[in-house]
């Protein structure tokens, strides 16, 4: 299978604590996610670099970092009687999003998934993978969807009901 690395050049890393942090050597692997830092960027590694694992300098890549301290960049809530109905493929399609999101940029990542019955709250390691998911939530279920985001600290809060 070919991939196509096509690097994001929106990423804001103004406010974001965990970007702002030392910058790794150039190839270098997360050891936790396996994701490469390489020309000033983190990507997804070819099949060749993941069978020579070892010769790669070792740290945690920004994402493992939030997921690790629970740092969120997002919130997103789904609610609704269309949720109960259609919850496991919901969260399938939104899985799947997080996977595809994954070749654009890694270090967008889905933290969490809360199931509390008839809501289901997710955390997300970026305030822009949250707006996206409430736009895949709108565009594949249609429903209302609100968008907030705090002017001090770079989070957003995402509400989707049907």
């Amino acid at each position: 299978m070919t991939r196509r690395y096509s690097p994001r050049k929106a990423i804001d890393t103004e406010k974001d604590p965990y970007l702002l942090r030392e910058e790794p050597e150039d190839m270098t692997m997360c050891s936790e996610c396996s994701i490469i830092y390489h020309n000033k960027r983190w990507r997804l590694p070819e099949e060749q670099e993941l069978k020579r694992k070892e010769r790669f300098k070792k740290t945690l890549c920004p994402a493992c970092q939030k997921i690790r301290d629970r740092f969120v960049g997002g919130y997103v809530t789904l609610k609704g009687e269309f949720l109960k109905e259609h919850k496991e493929e919901i969260l399938n399609l939104l899985k799947n999003k997080e996977e595809i999101a994954r070749y654009t940029n890694p270090l967008e990542r889905i933290i969490e998934i809360k199931d509390l019955g008839d809501t289901v709250e997710i955390t997300t390691t970026t305030e822009k993978f949250a707006q996206r998911i409430g736009r895949i939530l709108h565009k594949a279920f249609h429903g209302e969807v609100e968008y907030k985001w705090s002017d001090d600290v770079k989070i957003a809060r995402v509400l989707w009901r049907r």
